[in-house]
């Protein structure tokens, strides 16, 4: 009797031949482990590319050194610092300051002047870079913006105590840097901690941009008002109030709301 029986051809296992259906983890794992020889897909190797290094150390630094030059002035100073933020709606008290107190060489002035110097200009870089240029350095956009500040500050100061001694109105001149440099104080404490917000919240960081302008635009415009008051209540003609807050105050601020718009 012819022996009728034949083997059926083997069939090479391929990872397309397995039976479709949904896999869990474990059944994936066996069927790796069991049929992995049938498996013809030759492993391949990529070069990594070492990361460029991350730039929110020296931000943390930043905002670090900020908020010690707040919390040193408000310990160590404290009737200082209570008497210095007072002044904002006491027109009584910041003449007495003026008149009575050292104002540039007080620790309090020094760290919160030194504080505004840090923390805006990276308010305004981190905004610029991340919402409209966001191949540019954060570092080199920093320093872009810090320096021409500080250059603008200082040329401020020179050209107001010149102009006092010039014309003979230093007491003018000195209660209105007063009162100049007291509304950067408080730009400073406002910014440090806008800045917290575009690094740490999840604010759209356009509202967070739109709030900073904000506050620009009104410590600027009351500036301002109070420069008119100095002006008319040491008894100044109207007509030099303007020729000179234009000259040193509005038109800087033209100066950089066109540079800006050229760079946007």
């Amino acid at each position: 009797m012819q022996d009728t029986i034949q083997l059926l051809p083997t069939t090479k296992f391929t990872p397309f031949n397995l039976p479709l259906r949904e896999l869990n983890h474990n059944a994936w794992v066996d069927t790796l482990i069991i049929h992995g020889e049938g498996f013809s897909i030759n492993p391949v190797s990529y070069e990594g590319t070492v990361a460029p290094p991350s730039s929110s150390a020296w931000i943390i630094i930043v905002l670090l050194i900020g908020f010690s030059c707040l919390a040193i002035s408000r310990s160590g100073y404290r009737k200082r610092f209570d008497t210095l933020y007072k002044t904002l709606g006491n027109w009584k008290l910041s003449k007495q300051i003026i008149r009575y107190e050292k104002v540039y060489i007080h620790p309090v002035n020094i760290l919160l002047t030194l504080n505004f110097i840090l923390t805006v200009p990276l308010f305004f870089s981190l905004i610029y870079v991340k919402l409209f240029n966001p191949d540019t350095l954060i570092e080199s956009q920093y320093f872009m913006v810090m320096v021409p500040l500080i250059i603008y500050l200082l040329a401020k100061t020179g050209l107001y105590q010149f102009s006092g001694w010039l014309w003979n109105e230093k007491p003018v001149i000195e209660e209105y840097l007063f009162q100049s440099n007291l509304f950067n104080k408080y730009s400073g404490v406002a910014f440090l901690f806008l800045t917290s917000l575009v690094v740490y919240s999840p604010i759209e960081l356009l509202t967070l941009a739109k709030i900073g302008l904000i506050a620009i635009a009104f410590l600027a415009f009351f500036q301002i008002v109070r420069g008119f008051i100095i002006g008319l209540e040491n008894g100044k003609q109207l007509i030099f109030i303007i020729a000179y807050l234009c000259t040193l105050e509005i038109l800087p601020w033209l100066v950089i709301a066109k540079w800006i718009k050229i760079s946007l």
